[in-house]
């Protein structure tokens, strides 16, 4: 099972000198590179110091190769260690996982944090595979629940200042100026038009339909409910022998699950802009 450590933390890794039996190795070389979840190595450690009486050799990754990227909750590193015994080398891979603090963080990959989702979680006693679930695996499931809600596009009304509203010529009626009080929030809007900031500062009842919507989703990634997920690819029909299922009939797909637009009822926006290429 691979391992997770901590962001900015020493690694050690225990190679042992053993050929590919499990037999010992008369180890003469030892050799060790460090790669990146994309396979781009980030250090080259050249020859490493050992004692073959030892019957392994400890290579420590220092914690300033352990740092994640800008936007990065989580990374790979592999590690490539390499014994020679003067007639062959043999590799040695060993991959870990480094984390940050916290693998959710706002408006980057979820809408809400994990308690808080606990907190709301409690008032839908439908989300039993959520209950069920363990803490990495919600977080997991939250965050590809934000990545499919993302690209939903939503809209809200904007509140109108109080003294633009005094001002007035005449009473304010909103259904009547949906184009220049709505906010629509498009497909990759969410952390670069809109931050954290910009989200906390929305209106409550929209924060709450959204949040709650990514705990309904992040429930059905965790139940893995078949039938959805070929919704959600677009399938209309499916046979299997002389055996068919009518799965939708010219619907809207949006990606997510009935359930959690069900809870985006009011904010879901289905106008698409066209423009020429």
């Amino acid at each position: 099972m691979i391992k997770l450590y901590p962001e900015n933390f020493d690694v050690a890794i225990d190679v042992l000198f053993t050929d590919n039996n499990g037999d010992p190795l008369a180890v003469t070389t030892v050799t060790a590179h460090l790669y990146d979840g994309d396979d781009v190595e980030i250090e080259d450690f050249g020859s490493i110091p050992f004692t073959l009486a030892d019957g392994k050799v400890t290579v420590t990754v220092p914690a300033s190769l352990n740092v994640l990227g800008e936007g990065e909750t989580s990374a790979a590193r592999t590690l490539m260690v390499y014994l020679g015994n003067g007639t062959i080398v043999l590799p040695r891979i060993h991959s870990y996982i480094i984390e940050a603090e916290s693998r959710l963080e706002l408006l980057n990959n979820t809408f809400i944090t994990l308690p808080a989702a606990e907190v709301l979680a409690r008032e839908n006693p439908r989300l039993t595979a959520w209950t069920a679930a363990a803490d990495d695996k919600k977080i997991a499931a939250l965050i590809n629940a934000y990545t499919r809600l993302s690209r939903v596009q939503l809209r809200y009304l904007k509140e109108r200042p109080e003294a633009e509203v005094a001002t007035s010529v005449r009473p304010y009626d909103p259904t009547s100026e949906r184009d220049s009080c709505d906010v629509v929030i498009r497909p990759g809007d969410w952390g670069t038009r809109f931050n954290k900031v910009d989200f906390l500062a929305m209106p409550y009842d929209f924060r709450k339909a959204v949040r709650l919507a990514q705990i309904i989703e992040a429930n059905e990634v965790l139940t893995d409910n078949p039938f959805e997920a070929r919704h959600r690819a677009g399938v209309i029909s499916e046979t299997v022998g002389e055996s068919s299922i009518m799965l939708r009939g010219g619907k809207l797909e949006l990606g997510v699950s009935n359930d959690a637009l069900r809870a985006l009822t009011g904010f879901v926006y289905y106008n698409v802009r066209l423009a020429r290429g």
